[in-house]
């Protein structure tokens, strides 16, 4: 699974929390008295009152004598149960149905278990139909079933745990077709319905039971001998090929690199409408939201091969080995998160897959910073879908790429192959990894998992780098500075250093094992590059110190992309004039990779002299897309700046080829502070443009303006009836806005009623808007809704916590961001001043005058104080 909702309950930044929340509980795998070995769902499907009638058929075989067969079964109404052909007593709780059986089952004996129900789920298995606000959404119905809902459609043992192979036969209207798991084993219509039964032959987990309805277009190709269907909505075929047309090759790449044959009979892909998640892995029939979709013109800044390959991963880290209980659901995602990884090195090259690690990394990163840090690996919590976060995704995938750095590829792979050989159609733990990897490599890595697995946390390091020509060596103070509270541990770890010496590379791996360590590498003359770890390989942050010229050289010349990002963002900090032209220079060379140019572009802006600008608006002619957005994104550094509102007015209303380009220049001109932001941004937001960008664009564009006026507009983006993406933007947007325009009680309203829509990314938005508002009054609302959907159910908790305990706080960092906004105008300010001056020959002094630095230096720091003061007042609240 995918989600798209991952960045749900994230929004002002407030310092991280425990991960466990109030009434929170340890969860163990469940027990298993009997095993499930076949199961047979029959369903029909009413589409107009979204009701089902199903019979389903388990045969479950006893590990010990039993009397009592208890199923996993929510809000089904069921009628009758039989036990091999014969009627049974049984009780039905609402979430449990309770079997007696005649006579207790014997060990190894095995029986069928028959039960007919209906049902109108609220969750498991969604209705989607056009309505007057929506009139060409499609009529659809489709199931997921992660983490624990397969429940809530048909009843089953529903734990991961228990694997079973399967047969869903489907009934529905003539006119649409169907997708299951497995072969298609027959097709049918009587009487203006139609009944496809699909089987699958090999065990399988029930939360990877699908059912997909509706009325699709479908193209097909193969990967090897390996059949391909691809299913997308009629008029979608070029859109839909544009997203999986790399399938084939993606299925050959992660056989290799397994070991293993693609598991199944087949693959599937099929798009479907308002799907919760980015994607779900059914075994062989992955479900992917419609909204990655996307023409020609969104290709060159976006495209979904994430997604696939990362749905396509799970098709063996997930269905063929699955995790035992979800706390060690990292099995699943991590690895498939980091084949995402893998398949961007393959197929587009080492700077593309670093630039993804980096942006995964940094998403890690924010998530134990702001919200909580935990074990990978933790049980304490009150839904399973709790643990699927960014610890569980990102920093999963991150694990194994530090594994892989510390074996190296043969034996990494070694041990990756091995482990899906032993594990294949099993069920898995982390100890089932860390003893596979140890008999294929010999290496024991206990100690490894220990610290990135079950310990929260991760290395941060402080580099000092000074060069010392009379001893001619390198001398590299390394210090781990997280604090070991908590269960932090202080961690052992390689560090990779690469020196430049008269233009030959060495490079020496540091072993870093305490808190803190003196390295003295020989060097017979001072080296022009001293690159710290320098794939930035290191699960942790990584903060090193060294002279800007050393910086600059790497900018110009490091081998490796990422290690000129590094630098790119090392001068921003720097920002003196020499800074600005090496960035500039990096900036406008075409050659360089293009998250590098990125990072140059944003440190400019960060940087906010004349001599920036001037390289950034130079820059906004650049040809790469994603290069041009990160200097329009710059450029709303420049608040009020004459020249660049010019630069930016005429871009938002004359458009670009890039929809995303065109997206950040209206929120770029709302960060200016434009005078006419309201009519231009308003006029912006009505352009259509794939998943609404441009759209999203302007809303945010105008809650950045802080006009007044822009509170009505943004509400009424709220509305039923718009695009998702625009109303959760428009959403936030709202709250930023509701201070402002002194309408807080309505935005409070608006939260508290959103909390009810429909549309799940609307839902999921109101959390952050809560946040972001921190108003307590909506802490009744967020307590009392009824919220199905686990996810939901957390954001609401985490957002209840910090309206509770932080709402003095939000105002304080609100007032922050503005007060650090009105230092930056004034340093900017200052800044021009002394360029200014720097040009005019010296004057003389006055009798008595102080210098004007001296001025400048002390008026900035009793700022810089009072600022520093405000915001460790907050933190104490």
């Amino acid at each position: 699974m995918r989600c798209c909702h991952r960045h749900a309950s994230e929004s002002v930044p407030s310092g991280p929390r425990p991960f466990s929340l109030p009434g929170a509980t340890e969860h163990y795998a469940a027990e298993r008295p009997v095993r499930a070995e076949h199961v047979r769902i029959e369903v029909d499907l009413d589409f107009d009152t979204h009701r089902i009638t199903g019979l389903c058929t388990t045969r479950v075989s006893a590990v010990r004598p039993v009397h009592t067969l208890t199923f996993d079964a929510v809000d089904l109404d069921v009628s009758d149960v039989q036990v091999d052909g014969r009627a049974a007593r049984f009780s039905n709780s609402g979430a449990h149905v309770r079997v007696e059986l005649s006579a207790p089952l014997a060990a190894g004996q095995a029986c069928e278990v028959a039960i007919r129900y209906t049902a109108r789920p609220r969750r498991g298995l969604y209705f989607w139909a056009p309505d007057a606000a929506y009139p060409h959404r499609p009529r659809q119905a489709w199931t997921q079933g992660q983490d624990i809902d397969a429940r809530a459609w048909f009843p089953c043992l529903d734990t991961p745990a228990q694997k079973a192979t399967s047969e869903v036969i489907a009934t529905f209207p003539e006119a649409m077709t169907s997708l299951s798991n497995g072969t298609l084993e027959s097709d049918r219509v009587h009487d203006g319905r139609r009944t496809q039964h699909y089987r699958m032959a090999q065990p399988h987990a029930p939360y990877l039971v699908t059912l997909v309805v509706g009325e699709f277009e479908e193209a097909t190709d193969t990967a090897g001998s390996v059949p391909l269907r691809y299913l997308f909505p009629k008029g979608r075929k070029e859109d839909a090929l544009r997203c999986v047309r790399r399938t084939p090759e993606m299925v050959r790449v992660f056989q290799e690199v397994t070991g293993e044959p693609y598991p199944w009979s087949g693959y599937a892909q099929v798009f479907v409408t308002e799907f919760i998640l980015g994607g779900m892995e059914n075994t062989s029939a992955t479900s992917l939201t419609d909204t990655v979709l996307h023409d020609a013109r969104a290709q060159p800044d976006y495209n979904a091969e994430p997604l696939i390959s990362h749905e396509l991963a799970h098709q063996w880290f997930g269905d063929l080995l699955t995790c035992r209980d979800w706390p060690h659901g990292w099995l699943n995602e991590g690895f498939a998160t980091w084949l995402e990884m893998l398949w961007k090195e393959r197929a587009d090259g080492q700077d593309e897959a670093d630039q993804h690690r980096l942006v995964d990394l940094e998403a890690y990163l924010s998530e134990a910073r702001e919200r909580y840090a935990r074990p990978i690996v933790a049980r304490r919590f009150h839904a399973p879908m709790d643990v699927f976060d960014r610890h569980l995704y990102e920093k999963g995938g991150l694990v194994l790429h530090e594994l892989r750095r510390r074996l190296g590829d043969d034996l990494f792979f070694k041990g990756l192959r091995h482990y899906v050989a032993r594990h294949r159609h099993g069920s898995v733990e982390t100890v089932d990894l860390a003893r596979a990897f140890e008999d294929a490599t010999g290496h024991n890595l206990d100690a490894f998992f220990d610290q990135y697995v079950f310990a929260p946390g991760h290395p941060e390091l402080k580099v000092d780098v000074r060069y010392d020509a009379e001893e001619a060596r390198l001398r590299l103070q390394v210090r781990q500075t997280q604090s070991t509270a908590d269960g932090v541990p202080l961690f052992r770890l390689p560090l990779d250093v690469a020196l430049t010496v008269d233009g030959h590379d060495t490079v020496h791996r540091l072993e870093v094992t305490d808190a803190e360590h003196a390295f003295h590498l020989p060097c017979p003359s001072a080296p022009s590059q001293v690159r710290v770890d320098p794939r930035r390989g290191v699960l942790g942050t990584l903060t090193v110190d060294k002279s800007a010229g050393l910086w600059m050289e790497e900018l110009r010349a490091a081998p490796e992309m990422r290690a000129r990002t590094e630098a790119a963002v090392a001068l921003g900090r720097d920002g003196s004039p020499r800074a600005v032209d090496a960035l500039g220079t990096a900036l406008a060379d075409a050659r360089l990779f293009w998250g590098t140019r990125a990072a140059c572009a944003k440190s400019l802006g960060r940087i906010r002299t004349p001599d920036s600008r001037a390289r950034l608006l130079d820059a906004l002619s650049t040809e790469h897309p994603r290069v041009r957005r990160a200097v329009v994104a710059s450029l709303g550094e420049f608040r009020r700046d004459t020249e660049v509102t010019a630069r930016l007015r005429a871009l938002v209303n004359g458009g670009d080829t890039s929809y995303f380009v065109e997206a950040e220049a209206a929120r770029s001109y709302g960060r200016v502070r434009a005078p006419d932001a309201l009519g231009v941004l308003e006029a912006a937001s009505t352009r259509p443009s794939y998943q609404d960008v441009i759209a999203v664009g302007a809303v945010d564009g105008l809650a950045e303006s802080q006009d007044p006026a822009a509170f009505s507009v943004v509400l009424a983006r709220t509305a039923y009836g718009h695009a998702a993406p625009l109303r959760r933007a428009a959403t936030l947007a709202v709250a930023k806005l509701a201070e402002v325009a002194g309408r807080k009680r309505e935005a409070v309203d608006l939260l508290a009623e959103l909390l009810r829509d429909p549309l799940f990314r609307v839902r999921m938005g109101v959390f952050e808007a809560a946040r972001t508002l921190g108003d307590s009054r909506l802490v009744p609302a967020l307590e009392q809704t009824p919220l199905l959907d686990a996810v939901a159910r957390r954001a609401a908790r985490e957002t209840v916590r910090f309206l509770r305990e932080g709402e003095p706080q939000a105002r304080e960092v609100a007032s922050l961001r503005e007060e650090v906004d009105r230092l930056k105008e004034e340093t900017r300010a200052l800044r021009e001043r002394l360029e200014g001056l720097s040009l005019k020959p010296p004057e003389p002094p006055r009798a008595g005058a102080k210098p004007a630095r001296k001025q400048v230096t002390a008026r900035t720091k009793t700022a810089a104080r009072k600022a520093g003061g405000r915001k460790r007042k907050a933190t104490r609240r």
